[in-house]
């Protein structure tokens, strides 16, 4: 005896089960989008620093460059003094002496800086200025992220 095959997607059949489908349709398309807003909002949005509102391009980069004179001259108050109250708690020189060793045991003296970016970046409502730097000491190139926020504080600090 042979079986009739169903097919595999049965069509609405009822004036009830239509309704369902388009609410379940329209729920599946409002939490998409709901969904696509919150990625969006949660980007960084990048632009140049010259473009900024905020911050002076030129203010920036001569902080990120104070940064790193006193990073060289290990004036850890100077940093301190810069930077937001969570980095100030961290600028001390054990925390600097153990951050250098991960990157090279001896350095050098400093050079010169060899190249400076800056740009802003907005991510879930807060916006930095974020500058790259390249420092040239005698034994290697150390590359720096400096961020600072609207009050042109020192929020964070990388060093490669």
């Amino acid at each position: 005896m042979k079986t009739k095959k169903r097919p595999i997607f049965q069509p609405v059949q009822t004036e009830e089960q239509r309704k369902k489908l388009t609410r379940n349709i329209i729920i599946t398309a409002v939490v998409l989008v709901i969904a696509v807003v919150a990625c969006y909002f949660a980007m960084p949005k990048n632009k140049d620093l010259s473009q900024s509102d905020i911050f002076d391009e030129d203010e920036v980069k001569a902080m990120a460059e104070q940064a790193i004179e006193y990073i060289n001259e290990e004036n850890f108050d100077g940093l301190k003094a810069m930077a937001v109250e969570d980095m100030a708690s961290i600028m001390n020189k054990e925390r600097m002496d153990e951050a250098k060793a991960r990157i090279s045991e001896d350095w050098g003296k400093f050079k010169s800086i060899s190249d400076i970016t800056a740009g802003e970046i907005t991510q879930r409502g807060v916006t930095a200025a974020v500058v790259y730097v390249t420092a040239e000491y005698e034994n290697t190139d150390i590359c720096y992220t400096f961020a600072f926020d609207e009050d042109m504080k020192l929020a964070s600090l990388g060093m490669q």
